[in-house]
């Protein structure tokens, strides 16, 4: 009988189960529940064995690490929309550079490689030892030499790393982000596609390779040589070199045989028609296709696909193949990763640009349905007004109520009648003539107005290399003083001179908007209207100036900081890591460079314009324009040639520069175009 006393100690004494129900048993503490992932790398060399599983797994993760991703500091009303960017943050910074070795797509298109193939990925965080806090770098690791360590009463203990010489690395919960593909038998493992077909795959890899033997050595050994009685081994010997030499090869191949001595060929070879391996490997090909869901156009088989089809087959491969994957991989980012970087990442999170693209036909239908729903109700006596609110139309539309019927006039018999067929063409025409001009205007002013703009950004650009250098050289100073000091949170006050800065991003913006005015002015004189050019506002631009140069220097410094935290060991010499950190941010992209002086730049050129506009004699509509945009999205899409019938609406679109609604933010180059009645 067992003793109360020991039940009662083994209770008090029995660590909780922190899990709701045990997920393994007493006597297991580690290692993996149903076995060994020794399958794990034969379903990822099929990839690289079945040209069918190669097309899907390329197709599938080449298409989302292409996707855009972004930083977003959450709105307290939920809604997407009204989130705000944030475009410098060490977290986005590592997602876009993982580690010194992986572009940001290479890393994403690596990861979801093993995930299509197994069903799991695995990033391992490095850090550095002396700040273990911050997550420095990621790694994609492959998840056959990745064991996840079970716990009774966590659930997961760890990890262990099994390298390839057989070196067990143990690795915390902190240190490895995983994500799987559930399998229903395994919480601990994935479950991918190649699972469940891996018996069709050899079957497929396998025919190709009779097919191979078939052109080698004609397949023959399908058949038996019978002779009488028995022959000794320098008999057998001198009949099989003999046949080899007269039958081996794809040269020799169906040659007829000579047999000597009573000896007989008993033919028992298939040929390629009872094989069936065409159709065989066509029937693999489909059920791998089955297995990841994906149709045959996902593949570049096109065989019955037009240009309808096609269009919609891109936005049926983003919403199903694309985006499920985005999502999965959004999950572990802001569940996972983002918690690592603490208080600095509260409110924070990470999200995709949707890769569907917008149905134009769709959107053309219902543009197209509202319009004649619109003309039914004002016809039948609706207000404008309240039409415009039911049916939700653009917000540009502006009733201005029906035209009254004029008096009959005497005159009038002599002029062709509003409803004739010659009145409605010589409406037509004047409506394309006008059409034709405005486009023409619009563009003339978009071109001169890129033009501007490059110039000034190419000046700038030329006059800025040596601020770079400047600042790279007394952020280098200021990191071999750290090392030399041995005083690592010196890292974290690292900044640069930046007057010289604002004051050349000041005046490049201030001559800017000068011309920019003038160009108004030139606008309106080729149409007839005399316009008269703002004066810059100074103070204005220089405050723009100093917040631009602030993020550029800011963002310059945490570059180097990080650098250096990357490379600082015990021990370190502070010529190495300053070394090291000069390398790397010459290394540099200069796309934020680009970005914030761009949208800088472009900030002043609209102030230029805008401000000359209000003073202007009001144009008959204001003109939005997105031409000048080197990639479009879709808000900025909608708003192109968007017609505005006063400043205020116009100047509330397009506020401080870009369009207000633009996902691109300070690449946005959009702007306004005015257009007067010809004089």
């Amino acid at each position: 009988m067992r003793s109360p006393l020991r039940t009662l100690t083994g209770r008090i004494l029995q660590p909780s189960n922190k899990a709701p129900v045990p997920y393994v048993s007493r006597g297991r503490t580690w290692g993996h529940m149903f076995g060994s992932r020794t399958d794990a790398e034969a379903q990822m060399r099929t990839m690289g064995s079945v040209g069918t599983v190669f097309g899907i797994v390329h197709r599938t993760s080449n298409a989302f690490s292409q996707v855009e991703w972004g930083l977003w500091q959450t709105a307290p009303s939920g809604l997407d929309e009204d989130r705000k960017p944030v475009t410098s943050h060490l977290a986005l910074d590592i997602w876009n550079r993982p580690n010194p070795f992986y572009t940001g797509q290479l890393f994403r298109e690596a990861f979801q490689q093993h995930l299509d193939l197994v069903g799991e990925a695995v990033w391992v965080i490095a850090r550095n030892p002396r700040v273990r806090s911050i997550p420095l770098e990621l790694w994609p690791v492959r998840p056959d030499r990745i064991e996840p360590v079970p716990s009774r009463e966590n659930f997961l203990a760890g990890y262990i790393y099994i390298g390839p010489d057989g070196e067990q690395v143990p690795l915390a919960l902190d240190e490895v982000i995983r994500l799987m593909m559930p399998n229903p038998l395994d919480p601990y493992r994935g479950m991918g596609p190649i699972q469940s077909v891996l018996t069709d795959i050899d079957a497929s890899k396998y025919s190709a390779e009779w097919n191979r033997s078939f052109f080698i050595n004609s397949a023959l050994p399908g058949g038996i040589v019978e002779v009488p009685g028995e022959w000794d081994d320098n008999e057998f010997e001198q009949f099989r070199t003999r046949w080899e030499e007269q039958h081996r090869g794809v040269a020799a191949a169906h040659r007829v045989a000579l047999l000597e001595n009573g000896a007989k060929w008993v033919d028992r070879k298939f040929t390629m028609a009872d094989m069936q391996f065409t159709e065989m490997r066509g029937l693999s090909s489909q059920i791998i296709r089955e297995a990841y869901t994906i149709p045959k156009f996902a593949v570049g088989i096109i065989d019955d696909v037009n240009r309808a089809t096609a269009e919609a087959s891109k936005a049926w491969f983003a919403e199903m193949l694309t985006v499920p994957r985005l999502e999965r991989v959004k999950g572990a980012l802001n569940a996972f990763f983002l918690p690592m970087f603490g208080e600095a990442a509260r409110g924070l999170e990470f999200d995709y640009c949707d890769p569907v693209p917008p149905d134009a036909e769709a959107r053309d239908r219902e543009r197209t349905s509202k319009a004649q729903a619109a003309k039914f109700y004002v016809d039948a006596g609706f207000n404008g007004a309240s039409v415009v609110e039911a049916l939700e139309l653009p917000e540009a539309l502006e009733w201005e109520g029906r035209p009254q019927a004029p008096t009959p006039d005497p005159a009038a018999a002599l002029v062709p009648a509003q409803g004739s067929p010659e009145a409605m063409l010589r409406r037509l025409r004047a409506q394309a003539d006008d059409e034709d001009r405005v486009e023409r205007l619009v563009e003339e002013a978009m071109r001169a107005i890129r033009t501007l703009f490059e110039s000034a950004m190419d000046a700038l650009l030329a006059a800025w290399d040596a601020i770079s250098s400047a600042w790279r050289r007394e952020l280098v100073d200021q990191v071999r003083q750290a090392v030399e000091d041995d005083d690592v949170a010196k890292l974290a006050d690292l900044k640069v001179d930046s007057s010289d800065a604002d004051d050349e991003l000041k005046d490049a913006m201030v001559a800017l908007a000068e011309r920019a005015a003038q160009q108004v002015v030139d606008e309106a004189a080729a149409q007839g209207v005399t316009v008269e050019p703002a004066e810059p506002d100074e103070d204005g631009l220089g405050a723009t100036a100093v917040v631009v140069v602030a993020l550029l220097a800011a963002g310059l410094a945490g570059a180097a900081a990080r650098e250096a935290l990357r490379v600082w060991g015990p021990d370190a010499e502070p010529n190495e890591v300053a070394r090291e950190v000069d390398e790397h941010l010459r290394s540099l992209s200069d796309r934020t460079l680009r970005d914030e002086l761009g949208g800088a730049l472009h900030h002043a050129q609209q102030s230029g314009r805008m401000d000359t506009l209000e003073d202007a004699p009001d144009p008959s509509v204001w003109i939005a324009s997105e031409r000048n945009d080197a990639n479009t999205c879709e808000n900025c899409r909608d708003v192109d040639d968007r017609r505005f019938t006063s400043y205020a609406a116009a100047r509330a679109a397009y506020p401080v520069g870009a369009y207000r609604d633009c996902k691109g933010r300070t690449r946005c180059r959009g702007t306004i175009v005015p257009i007067w009645e010809e004089q």
